[in-house]
């Protein structure tokens, strides 16, 4: 009977986390735009011989008119707004987008709770096509937004 009882507390103790996995996977599919906020980034450059990483200030940006059917959003920065592909799985969104000078961005917006406020967590890539080769990595959380 204790073996039976332990496996029961075991069991339902895990369903408040599988709930808010439930919630945060929810809040993402129904998303029909992001405020993206990533206070902790990464540069990474080919100096000297080796590739050379230090800290860097983080940056915002919204992803709007999210439309799943169709695969794609837009990125919106204060520098003007983009066109995004979307790859829609249940518990990721990735955001492809290039720059006319050939860099590549991707975003990853999890179904996952970053913080108590209900922020999904997320990461920003950015792979510049200059020579020698630089990325940026970002990571931070997205508020959702219908």
């Amino acid at each position: 009977m204790r073996v039976i009882a332990f496996f029961l507390f075991t069991l339902l103790s895990g369903l408040p986390s599988m709930a808010m996995a439930t919630d945060a996977a929810k809040t993402l599919a129904d998303a029909k735009s992001l405020l993206c906020v990533f206070k902790s980034a990464i540069e990474t450059s080919w100096e000297t011989d080796s590739f050379q990483t230090r800290p860097r200030k983080g940056f915002s940006f919204n992803i709007e008119a999210i439309n799943t059917a169709r695969g794609n959003a837009k990125a919106v920065a204060r520098g003007g707004a983009s066109h995004l592909e979307m790859i829609a799985l249940p518990n990721v969104r990735h955001f492809l987008g290039f720059t006319a000078t050939g860099d590549l961005n991707a975003t990853s917006v999890h179904g996952q709770f970053g913080n108590k406020d209900g922020d999904l967590l997320a990461s920003h890539s950015v792979h510049m096509a200059s020579e020698p080769p630089t990325t940026f990595q970002n990571y931070g959380v997205c508020k959702a937004g219908k």
